[in-house]
């Protein structure tokens, strides 16, 4: 037997049921009620509540009633809620699960800076692939949330409470293939670090830029056992006020790294890495490049890889030629090499120290601007 629909009850019964709803309008609901043999509910494919526009409201509101009344389960593209008042967790979990109900693909909320609880509604939607979180606190990921279908994941401004909150949340998504996570030096929230044990092992591109740390206990955590050389060459343990990241990843293939506030990069086993744009980090060393020692064995990623180097803000020091030398000659598929200065008074003889350079590959060209 056919489900009764609730498109059957009398109007007034209709207009009860939809009181008990959140964000309930009462004009709103029954003038869509009273148009709603008129013409037919035609469910749109992206829908946005910006809870300061008025027309944002009904817009929304014609799409949550109409997804209750009609028999049309037509899939809903894009949700983005857009909230700068308070709700309750409940009002928030059933504009989700409306949107999961219609086979959501794209999920967008942003919060202005307050918390929300993960909508437990998410852990059994099979159609989700993009989820974008801007300006939300994550305190706690439920043991049992998962996102399971998630391929696409972008954090904006997301504060968390715990030292591995952002971890656990990463943890849910087992198919995630891009992540970007985004903060500005004018966002009062911070980023807590990734332990270093964690790992995507399906993440294809990662895109970090302007990243704040919290600077509390948990970023000691993340380098604890680390060893690096000074100015003079000396080995010694990072402390509490070093912090960074230690990005594992092996099946990435695209990483775009723009890091204005830790002091520390450091990169796992990733073979499958075709385009890197790193120059900005703010290592704290009157010469970061003193941390690199060259490799006992060549990365894949460099050796059978590699076909577009850019090297920008080049200042040819003895180390960075050691490190232009040594991608040179094990970059077999190198096509181009491009090392761009600000030091003029230097370029005919950074330029004529470059053309030296052994290469091994040999449709390499040299660019030097």
């Amino acid at each position: 037997m056919e489900e009764p629909s609730i498109n059957e009850l009398p109007d007034d019964l209709i207009l009860k049921i939809f009181s008990l709803l959140p964000m309930f309008k009462e004009n709103i609901a029954t003038h869509l009620l009273s148009k709603r043999w008129e013409n037919p509910w035609q469910l749109v494919p992206d829908v946005m509540f910006d809870d300061e526009s008025y027309e944002s409201l009904v817009t929304f509101l014609s799409s949550v009633y109409g997804s209750l009344l009609s028999k049309d389960r037509q899939v809903l593209e894009r949700l983005h809620l857009k909230l700068s008042r308070n709700y309750l967790d409940s009002d928030i979990s059933f504009c989700v699960n409306i949107a999961v109900n219609r086979s959501v693909r794209k999920l967008r909320i942003h919060m202005s800076g307050k918390t929300l609880k993960l909508p437990s509604c998410l852990s059994t939607c099979v159609t989700l692939k993009s989820l974008i979180l801007h300006a939300v606190n994550i305190n706690v990921v439920p043991p049992s949330f998962r996102l399971l279908s998630l391929k696409s994941l972008h954090l904006l401004s997301v504060n968390s409470s715990g030292d591995e909150t952002i971890a656990s949340f990463l943890q849910v998504c087992p198919v995630l293939e891009y992540l970007v996570v985004n903060q500005t030096k004018d966002d009062d929230v911070m980023f807590k670090v990734v332990p270093p044990w964690f790992c995507l092992p399906s993440l294809k591109s990662l895109q970090l830029l302007s990243v704040k740390f919290s600077g509390d206990e948990s970023l000691a955590k993340l380098l604890e056992g680390c060893d690096v050389l000074d100015n003079l060459g000396n080995k010694r343990a990072y402390v509490e006020e070093n912090h960074g990241f230690v990005i594992n990843a092996p099946s990435l293939e695209k990483l775009n790294f723009k890091d204005t506030f830790s002091n520390f990069l450091k990169f796992e086993h990733m073979p499958k890495v075709i385009k890197a744009n790193i120059q900005q980090h703010s290592a704290r060393y009157n010469d970061p490049m003193n941390l690199w020692n060259e490799p006992t064995v060549n990365p894949e990623c460099l050796s059978t890889h590699l076909e577009i180097l850019e090297w920008r803000q080049y200042e040819g020091t003895e180390q960075e030629r050691n490190v232009a030398a040594y991608v040179l000659a094990s970059a077999t598929c190198l096509k181009m090499a491009t090392f761009s200065t600000r030091c003029r008074n230097k370029y005919h003889r950074m330029l004529k120290q470059l053309k030296k350079l052994n290469r091994v590959s040999e449709i390499c060209q040299l660019v030097f601007e």
